[in-house]
């Protein structure tokens, strides 16, 4: 009878002890979890706006090592024409091999050049976009500096 109730006691305690682990101490806890909630809440705020903020832009960056925004459709934009630089490169150097004709390889230098145009192309409007937003940035900046002069002058 004694080893009964020593392992119901046991299997007793192995349940308080799993519910304590997986629960932490909110079994024996009497606040109702509202600071948790809210912590949480914001949690999942904050990963909702940086995950917007992702969808949207994206930070790419140079050779020069300049971090530049660049949205979803330009990555996309510029991924292809790479890949269109890159198979016209390849086509151009096994043409050198098999001894081409003069046709062929004038059209593969064509393709190339097209696809190196097009990424420049795609470079400029970045870079133009980014510096209408450093220009922009700079406007805001300096329309919050004349709000605070004017701000100052007023109490002063």
């Amino acid at each position: 009878m004694a080893s009964r109730i020593f392992w119901i006691l046991l299997a007793g305690a192995a349940l308080a002890t799993g519910m304590v682990v997986q629960d932490g101490s909110r079994i024996f806890s009497w606040d109702d979890g509202d600071h948790h909630k809210a912590v949480r809440a914001e949690v999942n705020r904050e990963i909702d706006r940086e995950m917007d903020k992702s969808l949207k832009e994206k930070d790419v960056v140079t050779f020069e090592g300049n971090e530049i925004r660049v949205t979803p459709e330009q990555e996309h934009a510029l991924t292809q024409a790479i890949a269109r630089l890159v198979k016209a490169e390849s086509d151009l150097a096994i043409m050198k091999v098999r001894n081409p004709s003069d046709a062929e390889v004038q059209a593969a230098k064509t393709q190339r050049d097209q696809a190196r145009t097009e990424i420049e192309q795609l470079k400029a409007q970045i870079h133009d976009q980014q510096a209408s937003r450093k220009d922009a940035e700079e406007a805001r900046r300096e329309a919050s500096e004349i709000r605070d002069e004017i701000r100052e002058a007023i109490r002063g």
